[in-house]
């Protein structure tokens, strides 16, 4: 077993627990007290930028540096997003909100060049730029301001579901690689 494989011991299930708990805490946060919903948002949000990190180092590692640099710009624009929610009371915070878009399109692109993901999760995966996108188009055409916060919060959790099938999804992987290289070894012995 290299190194890398060992790391993937605990990199594979901390991605995620990552995935899991932002999506939990960006699906959930709503539910708190403002005061603590605005801390449970803003972890989601720490928590979802370290399952991309982690889930890049990964893809980097085996060779797939397309989608790892998917989730290296992914990570950016949630740190965009991070940012946006202290300025949210503020015009510029939906500037800010907007403007991840354009970091979303190119992550998420790249995120679906990783093969082994089948089609259905790179559908899911694009379909999370149409939430940004409608904001985006929203705010520039200075239409549908009523629809803002609606769209933000749509499309801020349909990429912690997605994320969510990620996690599950390199975790699934992972479990199947481990249990074919048992039977491997244990055939060769």
């Amino acid at each position: 077993m290299n190194r890398h494989d060992v790391a993937d011991q605990e990199v594979v299930p901390a991605q995620f627990i990552a995935f899991g708990l932002a999506c939990a805490l960006g699906l959930l946060g709503g539910f708190f007290p403002p005061a603590v919903s605005a801390i449970a948002f803003k972890l989601a949000d720490a928590v979802f930028i370290t399952g991309c990190v982690l889930v890049a180092m990964k893809l980097a590692r085996k060779g797939w540096d397309l989608p790892a640099a998917g989730y290296t710009v992914l990570s950016i624009a949630w740190g965009v997003f991070f940012l946006a929610k202290d300025f949210r009371r503020l015009d510029v915070g939906n500037d800010i909100f907007a403007s991840a878009f354009y970091f979303l399109l190119p992550s998420l692109v790249l995120i679906v060049f990783y093969q082994p993901f089948p089609r259905w999760i790179k559908a899911l995966t694009l379909l999370g730029l149409v939430p940004s996108l409608t904001e985006l188009v929203l705010l520039k055409s200075g239409t549908g301001q009523a629809y803002e916060d609606v769209v933000r919060t749509t499309g801020y959790q349909l990429i912690h579901l997605v994320s969510l099938v990620w996690g599950a999804f390199f975790y699934w992987q992972y479990r199947r690689e481990v249990r074919q290289a048992r039977r491997s070894a244990s055939e060769a012995a």
